[in-house]
């Protein structure tokens, strides 16, 4: 039957059960201490490390690695826990080799990170502390670790910046070709429309002219010369000319000599008169006609610089024609060499832009190699501790010792709720149906047994106990 107990109870039972309730607790505190005792001890290292923020400015330089340092704080967990990192540190420093014998490489990075608290401490820096049953193997690990993902971080945004300076290395070259294109295609649109480009417009214009004037003037002399030619050819055909005349005369006077030969001798004063006249004229027409094959080779050099002059002036009249068709098709290749000229400089526009950010992506590069020598900087590195961290020995035995003596208090008052003896008069009266006539007190000390009688009146309702 199921029974309760009071403080006072409790207290007794307690009391009464002190030798047993000793023994558990002593048994109990040796197993616990031996357990607490026999724990490895624990120690812990702690790192603070800051995060440097980027000089220059990016007002002064333009970055290509777009992400700020600092905000490297916002996955630093991550970063610090991930596989690539610990498994690194695992085999640089031959950490958990057992584990990794007997489960893998993968159940040593789940430990490690067991092993690693990461606490970022206000918005610049970190904390990394880890455990490790070696002292000296904890400082060495909190301290390669930082060192580790700052190598990380500075390989991932080196290739970053190199990746950047590629695409617009690449992206110079594209547009170099494509700037040269546009170069021989002006170069041979320039070649193949000589003459009536727009820059040559003054220069035809000014040829023009020129050959305005010069058609002027030949016009002018082939007036002159056509004029001198009319002259010598009217001079050549009219019968009043010297030549002429003489023949004229030479004619008459050999008419008249013959008809005077025929009247007279050749002695006659008058054959002789007629004869010598006749001489004299043929001498002199002799003469003009020396002079007239001057002036015949003079018509034909006459003739001839006509012809030349005309010829000249015909020269000029098609190269004036050429000339006013350029003039003409200027504004149409002026134009066609807009459009041209007007794509070139979009081309080349953009080819100055991409080599400038160029210029700046590589001055960015440098600049991101040296700064990140010293974006993490450890400010508080981590040291050998000289005790372990857990477990805590003392609070451990006294945990041990709280529950050695709770086992024992509770097996006492289990115990004891499962002994059913009547110790005094009101567990009697509490658990018997009979009122009790009688207590007879210990003697000397020494537990005796006691009677307890039933009324008069009940047949063999008498009830023994023992009272200790």
């Amino acid at each position: 039957m199921e029974r309760g107990m009071t403080a006072d109870q409790v207290l007794a039972a307690l009391w009464r059960r002190k030798a047993l309730i000793g023994a558990i607790a002593v048994a109990a505190f040796a197993l616990g201490a031996a357990v607490v005792v026999g724990l490895p001890s624990v120690y812990t290292a702690s790192v603070v490390v800051r995060v440097e923020p980027q000089r220059p400015a990016e007002e002064l330089v333009q970055r290509t690695v777009s992400e700020p340092i600092e905000q490297r704080l916002v996955t630093v967990r991550q970063e610090l826990l991930a596989r690539p990192v610990l498994e690194k540190a695992i085999q640089e420093m031959n950490l958990y080799p057992d584990l990794v014998s007997r489960r893998g490489l993968q159940a040593a990075v789940e430990r490690m990170r067991r092993d690693l608290e990461v606490k970022v401490e206000g918005e610049t820096a970190y904390e990394l502390t880890y455990s490790a049953h070696d002292a000296e193997l904890a400082a060495q690990v909190a301290n390669r670790l930082p060192a580790i993902i700052a190598a990380e971080t500075r390989q991932v945004r080196k290739e970053q910046a190199e990746r950047a300076t590629g695409l617009f290395q690449s992206e110079v070259e594209s547009l170099k070709t494509t700037l040269a294109d546009w170069e021989k295609a002006i170069a041979q649109f320039k070649v193949d429309h000589m003459g009536e480009l727009p820059e040559q417009l003054e220069t035809n214009m000014r040829a023009l002219e020129r050959l305005g004037g010069l058609l002027q003037t030949k016009s002018e002399e082939l007036r002159v010369t056509e004029s001198r030619r009319s002259e010598l050819a009217r001079a050549h055909y009219a019968m009043d000319t010297e030549a002429g005349r003489l023949q004229a005369a030479y004619d008459s006077t050999n008419r008249a000599l013959v008809a005077a030969r025929t009247q007279w001798t050749e002695d006659h004063p008058e054959v002789l008169r007629m004869t010598k006249e006749a001489d004299g004229l043929k001498s002199r027409l002799h003469d003009a006609a020396g002079r007239l094959v001057a002036e015949r080779q003079e018509r034909a050099r006459a003739a001839t610089l006509v012809g030349q002059i005309q010829k000249e002036i015909d020269g000029l009249h098609q190269t004036a024609q050429a000339y006013q068709k350029r003039l003409d098709n200027t504004p149409r290749w002026a134009h066609e060499l807009g459009v041209l000229q007007r794509d070139y400089e979009i081309a080349r526009t953009k080819y100055q832009s991409v080599v400038s950010r160029k210029v700046e992506a590589e001055i960015a590069q440098e600049l991101e190699s040296r700064s990140a020598e010293k974006a993490f900087n450890v400010i508080s590195p981590a040291a050998a501790p000289s005790a372990p961290a857990r477990p805590d020995r003392l609070s451990g035995l006294l945990l041990c010792a709280l529950l050695a003596l709770g086992l024992g208090m509770t097996v006492g008052v289990v115990k004891d709720l499962r002994d059913d003896s009547l110790r005094d008069p009101a567990e009697v009266r509490d658990r018997l149906p009979l009122p009790v006539l009688a207590v007879v007190p210990e003697i000397n000390g020494k537990p005796t047994a006691r009677r307890v009688l039933s009324p008069a009146g009940a047949r063999n309702a008498v009830s023994s106990e023992t009272i200790n």
